[in-house]
């Protein structure tokens, strides 16, 4: 692929409740841009584009993010296969598989946790992502909640179908 990841591959207002999504600045969402937790040898996207937008699900503001990098042939499968191994060995870090294959065999279900003090009190946060391949594309979808509340895994998958129908526009 060359030049920029277009809109068209990336989630829209139709996605998203009529929300129209945001670029992501640098400084946002960076470690879940794309994960790489612990120690590992991941392969670097040649291309990389993310969004946010702030829906309404189930009545509460959610803070969403996708996340798509193109890689070179053979390195998207290779990126899944390093998360997914430096994962089974980092348990009991802020990150942990929820699931495997829930957005074809190529996909998991993760959980960020982050624990932070909020008016005097300590709050464990939990941030769910789906991280998928399609093609030479990585896609991630993430749901943060709002504020202390945690996100819903339930979320990041139902809009995990979108993103992946959108990125296979992208060759």
């Amino acid at each position: 692929m060359a030049g920029p990841i277009p809109d068209g591959a990336m989630l829209g207002p139709e996605d998203l409740g009529g929300v129209a999504p945001l670029e992501v600045d640098r400084d946002s969402w960076v470690r879940l841009r794309p994960p790489q937790p612990c120690e590992g040898d991941y392969p670097e996207a040649k291309a990389e584009r993310a969004v946010t937008a702030v829906i309404d699900a189930n009545r509460a503001p959610n803070a969403v993010m996708e996340y798509v990098g193109v890689y070179r042939p053979g390195e998207a499968r290779r990126y899944l296969r390093e998360l997914r191994d430096v994962l089974k060995v980092c348990e009991g870090t802020a990150w942990r598989i929820e699931a495997t294959g829930v957005a074809g065999p190529d996909s998991l279900l993760l959980r960020y946790s982050d624990t932070f003090e909020h008016v005097d009190q300590w709050i464990t946060h939990h941030t769910y992502l789906v991280v998928a391949r399609k093609g030479r594309a990585v896609v991630l979808v993430a749901d943060a909640g709002w504020e202390t509340d945690s996100g819903d895994p339930a979320l990041a998958r139902k809009l995990i179908t979108p993103a992946l129908r959108r990125a296979a526009a992208l060759r």
